[in-house]
């Protein structure tokens, strides 16, 4: 039986998802999923925006920030069973789904699994969507199914997680970010146990989800930016949008980093509310 208290739902493997729900009586819902190491509170600087008008629902997927720190099933495919699963506990319909980074790896999921069901949008914004390719197109660190530097990084979390996460704040930003932002979500990052956030981290390279990109058949957002988390990011979403001839809403943000939403939230917000409210596929 699936369970919910306060914040949290408890799905049907038996896992405890936080999520956060604004604007109840406002229009169609705008449900965001965050990214690895990430959560909910990434997108704190849009919630007032995005929910003015519109229901918005955010989520910690398991593992990450409040949600279980759960031994089983951290995969893609079971991410996007969360993701289905809290739609149909809020009685969403008509939702936009949107993922960042590899959050687009779970809605990309999402659609393999279900389809349309419950949606009108959906949305893939700044993201590796096949990160072990070994085609031009890939600019992902470990491209080339590279398990040397899969091997290092995953020794180098171990060994020194503050390190690594920090690191890794610094390569989302366009330009270093400052000390109070490093220090928050550098702290928001280490609530994923690294033991977790590998095993997820390893079914998202494995998985190729740009062959999903031409399945899609209602209105389609998606973004890129370049920063040092995702180099030649505009050029890889350049390449998504030639996977779907153009049929797209396509927006590069420009001289941000992969936390545009941080960077320029205005930016980011407008973006989002002219694709959901006004693009309609040709």
């Amino acid at each position: 039986m699936i369970k919910s208290k306060d914040n949290f739902l408890q799905v049907s493997d038996g896992a405890w998802i936080y999520f956060e729900d604004y604007g109840k009586d406002k229009g169609d819902p705008i449900l965001i999923l965050h990214g690895y190491l990430c959560s909910s509170k990434f997108f704190y600087k849009n919630i007032e925006a995005l929910s003015a008008d519109h229901r918005l629902v955010l989520m910690d997927w398991r593992g990450h920030g409040s949600s279980s720190k759960c031994l089983h099933n951290l995969t893609m495919d079971r991410c996007a069973k969360d993701v289905h699963e809290l739609i149909e506990h809020l009685g969403l319909e008509d939702v936009t789904l949107l993922g960042w980074s590899m959050g687009s790896s779970v809605v990309m999921e999402y659609y393999e699994q279900f389809g349309d069901e419950h949606l009108k949008k959906i949305g893939v914004i700044d993201s590796a969507l096949y990160p072990f390719s070994p085609e031009p197109w890939n600019s992902h660190s470990l491209a080339g199914f590279n398990m040397d530097a899969m091997t290092a990084t995953l020794e180098n979390a171990f060994s020194n997680h503050d390190g690594y996460v920090r690191a890794f704040t610094r390569l989302c930003f366009h330009t270093p970010p400052c000390q109070e932002d490093e220090d928050w979500v550098s702290t928001e990052m280490k609530k994923l146990p690294v033991y977790i956030a590998f095993a997820l981290y390893n079914d998202f390279l494995f998985k190729d989800y740009t062959v999903t990109l031409p399945k899609i058949d209602i209105p389609l957002l998606l973004c890129c930016a370049d920063s040092p988390a995702i180099p030649r990011g505009i050029e890889m979403g350049r390449y998504y949008r030639d996977l779907v001839n153009g049929n797209c809403y396509f927006h590069e943000f420009l001289n941000l980093g992969h936390v545009m939403f941080l960077e320029d939230p205005e930016q980011f917000n407008e973006t989002i509310l002219d694709f959901v409210e006004n693009y309609t596929r040709a």
